[in-house]
């Protein structure tokens, strides 16, 4: 009786054995297969990935080294419409200049003192043409001296000595306007009303000389001018 209960049950087991469905998990190296091919396949994506960051990369190089050719290179040259001509050169020939030692001295210049007093002879001579020259070289010098009121002045006194007076007038109305608080200022006003009596504008005349009286009553050119007011002009001092 013990055998046959044995004897069954080893048949059931046997028959549980073949009834029971095929393991489907695969080997631990397909596995390992299949992992190494996910590997594999996400490594080309990469280097596929950097093949074109490099391509990229090229490309742009590329570009660089040929703008850097172009800026070396320069704009490019244009063809000359016609070949230049020869310049020529011309030398002036300079004879050799002469020994120091062989040169005449150049006299000193004349200091202001000394220039003043010369053309004033020169006036007080009746040269006045260059009575003219050197007070005007006078003024060019020394434009601020204190005589330079005096030095405009005589230049229009030896205008108005030659009978030039519109002249005159002119030389004499540049003291009034550069030094109207100089003591040549009211004889130039009154000298101005007398260069207007010669040429027969008694009208102008009397003008300047009311602004003698008027602008420096306390003057010899204001004392003069009153009496030439008071006569109604005419010849006089």
């Amino acid at each position: 009786m013990g055998r046959v209960v044995v004897a069954g049950t080893m048949a059931l087991f046997l028959w549980g054995c073949a009834a029971a469905p095929p393991r489907t998990e695969p080997p631990r190296w397909e596995a390992r297969v299949q992992e190494l091919e996910r590997a594999r396949s996400r490594l080309e994506l990469r280097l596929d990935e950097m093949n074109r960051s490099l391509l990229a990369l090229r490309e742009r190089l590329d570009a660089q080294e040929q703008a850097l050719e172009k800026l070396a290179q320069g704009p490019p040259a244009k063809a000359p419409a016609r070949a230049p001509e020869p310049r020529v050169r011309v030398v002036e020939l300079v004879p050799p200049e002469a020994p120091r030692e062989s040169q005449a001295p150049q006299p000193p210049l004349p200091d202001a003192a000394d220039l003043y007093r010369r053309a004033y002879s020169a006036y007080q001579d009746g040269r006045y043409g260059q009575a003219i020259l050197d007070f005007e070289e006078f003024l060019q010098r020394y434009p601020d001296h204190e005589y330079a009121d005096n030095a405009q002045y005589w230049i229009g006194e030896s205008f108005y000595s030659q009978g030039e007076y519109e002249q005159a007038v002119v030389e004499f109305q540049r003291v009034v306007d550069r030094y109207p608080n100089e003591p040549k200022a009211p004889d130039a006003l009154y000298k101005i009303g007398r260069c207007y009596e010669q040429m027969g504008d008694l009208d102008k005349a009397r003008v300047f000389w009311a602004r003698v009286v008027k602008l420096h009553p306390d003057s010899e050119a204001a004392r003069k001018a009153r009496k030439r007011l008071e006569a109604g002009g005419g010849e006089g001092g």
